[in-house]
């Protein structure tokens, strides 16, 4: 147990635990995330081109801007959502979710495998999964104001 701290009133103390699962989980995915990002415009590239597929090259371009700013607000979010105390559970698998979310739209860019119906639907639930720990959070600091 960490020494308490004596805090101004209407202070609060936030200790981030790494040895709790929910922030492993976390960390384990952020950065997941950002080697896949890494690794998209080089895999993607070399699919269309092994394919033929390399009409325009600045589809390329524009799947890694689409990528980062989808993940961007992910780590933000989910860094804070951490923070929060969350039911380990719901995090955990929302951090699953959103990963396997987004590995199906970067399947979906680099190699077209999948159907515009499967890719579209994986961008919808990695945004709702984004926007409901953002609102998670906004409640929980709301007296922050």
């Amino acid at each position: 147990m960490l020494p308490q701290q004596i805090l101004p009133r209407n202070q609060v103390s936030i200790v981030i635990n790494l040895d709790c699962p929910l922030t492993r989980t976390y960390m384990f995915y952020a950065a997941f995330l950002a080697v896949k990002l890494l690794a998209l415009s080089p895999i993607a590239a070399l699919t269309w081109v092994r394919k033929g597929l390399f009409q325009n090259t600045d589809i390329v371009r524009r799947a890694y801007l689409a990528e980062l700013k989808n993940l961007s607000p992910f780590w933000i979010v989910g860094a804070i959502y951490v923070t929060t105390d969350p039911p380990e559970e719901i995090g955990i698998m929302l951090f699953r979710s959103y990963t396997f979310a987004r590995l199906l739209v970067t399947f979906g860019y680099a190699s077209n495998p999948l159907s515009a119906v499967i890719t579209d639907l994986s961008i919808v639930i990695s945004y709702i999964i984004t926007v409901y720990m953002a609102i998670y959070v906004i409640y929980f600091y709301r007296k922050a104001l």
